[in-house]
């Protein structure tokens, strides 16, 4: 071997598998959802240690249907937290859509397929509202989506009276049935996520939504009409709180004022946990998705210790918090990490 191959050697020459093999792992861990699924492996692994209970096949029966109806909710508050925004109206479309469907859905009103069309459509609309306010008259997300749900709000309890209605028996049948041993409403949650996950990652539409999000000059530099992706993210956004709102009005059997109270920061912190953004760009619904079973597990894993609600509330804010404090801080390590690998 001559001197000057010697020299020209690395001093530190580590064997390609090395080299191939760490990129991977840095890849891996960038991965949105693969946070989340660590996050959630963890919690279940915690579970199972701290209250064997809580992770026994009664208790996630009884986990899973609320946590698929948290993955819906929070589908539709991804993609506006892709756009930079926040939608804090969910709740009253929850509301809506949990009373159209219950008092109308009889066989003496409307009936059961129209009244989910005018329970979806009334909260699409809602949806639609909010978001043409913030893009064409530039008014903050937050001030907008709080006032229409104030409005959503005052049309439910305008429309109910101030009483309750109870769901059709043979739409609450399937809410509350099995399928395989699995509730049925996670069957529906994973296949929308599934969809809404092919749609933005893979379609040219999907691609174009996501860029608007992270470079919004960019994007109408080429062309794009940026408003039209935003106000669609707050359509989507009330179309999918109206379908969570449905689905629980069947699985509870009955409809409240406040039906989708309990659904609001949840939607959020399961955007944040699964890797999402607040200022916007590329996200992940399935990393959302997971962020909404985690938060299902938590809540199942403090009822084994406190049925206070105020106790339960305090304990998953923590954690919650704590969390996404994690969440950030590994995705600006990793995206220095990367940063220097890329001028190295």
């Amino acid at each position: 071997m001559s001197a000057q191959t010697v020299a020209g050697a690395p001093a530190t020459s580590a064997p390609p598998s090395v080299r191939l093999a760490d990129p991977l792992r840095v890849q891996l861990a960038g991965w949105p959802a693969s946070r989340a699924l660590a996050a959630v492996m963890v919690l279940f692994a915690a579970s199972a240690i701290i209250s064997p209970a809580s992770v026994g096949s009664t208790a996630l029966l009884a986990m899973l249907p609320f946590a698929a109806l948290t993955m819906v909710v929070s589908l539709g508050q991804t993609l506006v937290v892709q756009q930079a925004g926040l939608d804090l109206s969910v709740a009253g479309g929850i509301a809506l859509g949990a009373l159209v469907v219950a008092r109308y859905g009889g066989a003496d009103a409307l009936g059961l397929a129209p009244a989910i069309g005018l329970a979806l459509l009334l909260a699409a609309v809602a949806g639609l509202a909010s978001g043409l306010v913030v893009t064409y008259l530039g008014l903050p997300a937050l001030v907008v989506t709080l006032a229409m749900n104030a409005v959503l709000l005052g049309f439910v309890q305008y429309l109910s009276g101030g009483y309750s209605a109870q769901v059709a028996e043979s739409f609450a049948g399937f809410a509350v049935g099995r399928t395989l041993g699995l509730p049925n409403l996670l069957y529906l949650a994973v296949a929308l996520v599934v969809v809404a996950q092919l749609v933005l990652k893979t379609t040219v539409i999907g691609r174009r939504f996501e860029l608007v999000g992270a470079n919004r000059r960019a994007a109408h530099a080429a062309g794009i009409n940026t408003r039209r992706y935003t106000v669609a993210a707050y359509l989507l956004s009330g179309l999918l709180a109206g379908v969570t709102g449905v689905l629980l009005a069947g699985f509870l059997r009955t409809t409240t004022l406040s039906a989708g109270d309990s659904y609001l920061l949840p939607s959020v912190a399961a955007v944040v946990l699964g890797g999402t953004a607040l200022t916007g760009g590329r996200g992940s619904l399935v990393g959302t998705a997971l962020g909404a079973l985690f938060l299902g597990q938590l809540n199942q894993l403090v009822q084994t210790y406190s049925q206070t609600a105020a106790i339960q509330n305090i304990v998953q804010a923590v954690i919650i918090g704590v969390g996404v404090v994690v969440q950030l801080s590994l995705a600006a390590r990793l995206r220095q990490r990367a940063i220097r690998r890329t001028s190295g």
